[in-house]
């Protein structure tokens, strides 16, 4: 479903208002009169597998641009949000990236997956435009594809390494990693999963692959009897992993869980009814108990404004602090020309946006350090059990 693009301005404005870039006044030292909106054009899968994660990240992007907006703009100027549709389709991406550009888009968001987002990006950076997202891919940054992408995600391999760090912690010894093959991103929880365990010096006891969308999980289950560990990673994401999950409970497994963040929220958990023991990590909480007051009254302002509760807490979190990050180097840039602000993104060191503190240099573009919450379901329902950041991505450093 499409989100209702029946915003309103919320008042009054509240704490996470604070968190939004500050206000000034003036014309632009690129020249712009200061009459003209500054475009943030986002291209996201408004359909398709990624709409689940895509359009909560609009969501939260146009309750920033509301919020900003109130609040007097940036150098004086309204921030405007325009979108287009991929359609979850490798075939659109880039035109549906060069689609927002040829609207006027000062700023890129793309869909927040590598495989689906990392191709938009690289259109807005031929075209000498600063592209965002929040894909759990590593390559999604300087790395993989250049200097002008920013992700604002902290990333799989701290994902991975960190729920080895938890199973280590929690006194399992004989872990079993099942790892979803359709994206980058299940593909390297799984592995620094493993890695990071290995690291500790560990074992797993089995390792096997699976596609999201299969509809048959027996030979991952014949495997996983066959072991007998004492805890399963299932590196994947919802509806597939979903499906996994049940078949995994239903032929009487009941190893506690270990999943991805792409498991956050619980628009999904009906398709395995009763889940308990599954843990994962996650940016906010949707129940009230995040340890941060500013992100539970985001998701109770977030539901005023689209009429329904959020389906999971990191994608309407990432949205909203992209736009923060992107207002923030403008107004410190005191312009939109993009070798400015990319020089201001650079220059965040535990950046407090609403999504946590953020931390940029010229080298990294990825918030690897930044903590994350670890949620637990119980019948279904998902609750903080703590909070942490990865020890170690051996030897890659986290900025």
């Amino acid at each position: 479903m499409r989100p209702t693009r029946a915003w309103r301005v919320l008042a009054p404005l509240t704490a996470a208002v604070a968190l939004v870039a500050g206000c000034s006044s003036g014309t632009e030292s690129d020249g712009s009169d200061g009459t003209e909106p500054i475009v943030i054009g986002q291209t996201a899968g408004l359909t398709g597998f990624m709409s689940v994660f895509d359009i909560p990240v609009q969501q939260g992007m146009q309750l920033a641009v509301d919020d900003i907006n109130a609040q007097g703009g940036v150098l004086g100027r309204p921030l405007k949000m325009i979108t287009t549709n991929n359609e979850t389709d490798t075939s659109k991406i880039q035109t549906a990236a060069q689609d927002v550009l040829d609207q006027g888009a000062d700023f890129v968001v793309t869909s927040c997956d590598f495989d689906i987002g990392g191709p938009a990006a690289r259109v807005a950076n031929d075209a000498d435009t600063i592209a965002m997202g929040c894909a759990g891919g590593p390559l999604y940054g300087v790395d993989g594809i250049g200097p002008l992408t920013y992700n604002l995600y902290p990333g799989s391999p701290t994902e991975g390494a960190m729920l080895a760090e938890y199973a280590k912690e929690k006194g399992y010894t004989r872990p079993f990693v099942i790892t979803d093959q359709t994206l980058e991103y299940t593909q390297v929880v799984g592995d620094f999963f493993e890695k990071r365990w290995a690291d500790l010096g560990g074992t797993t006891v089995g390792e096997e692959t699976y596609q999201n969308g299969d509809e048959s999980a027996a030979a991952q289950i014949a495997a996983v009897q066959r072991a007998n560990p004492d805890v399963i990673l299932v590196a994947s994401y919802p509806p597939g992993g979903a499906t996994l999950l049940r078949q995994l409970r239903a032929a009487g497994l009941t190893q506690p869980l270990l999943g991805a963040q792409a498991f956050d929220g619980t628009y999904w958990t009906e398709a395995v009814p009763g889940l308990s023991d599954f843990t994962i990590p996650a940016a906010g909480a949707l129940t009230g108990d995040d340890p941060v007051a500013a992100k539970n009254d985001f998701f109770t302002r977030l539901e005023a404004a689209t009429g329904q509760p959020a389906a999971s807490a990191n994608y309407p979190l990432q949205g909203y602090s992209m736009v923060q990050a992107i207002a923030r180097a403008v107004e410190r840039a005191g312009s939109t020309d993009t070798a400015a602000v990319q020089a201001q993104l650079d220059r965040f060191t535990d950046e407090d946006l609403l999504i946590g503190p953020t931390t940029f240099t010229a080298d990294c573009h990825i918030p690897s350090g930044r903590p994350l919450l670890l949620k637990t379901y119980t019948d279904g329902v998902p609750a903080v059990v703590g909070e942490r950041a990865v020890q170690s991505l051996m030897g890659q450093a986290p900025c």
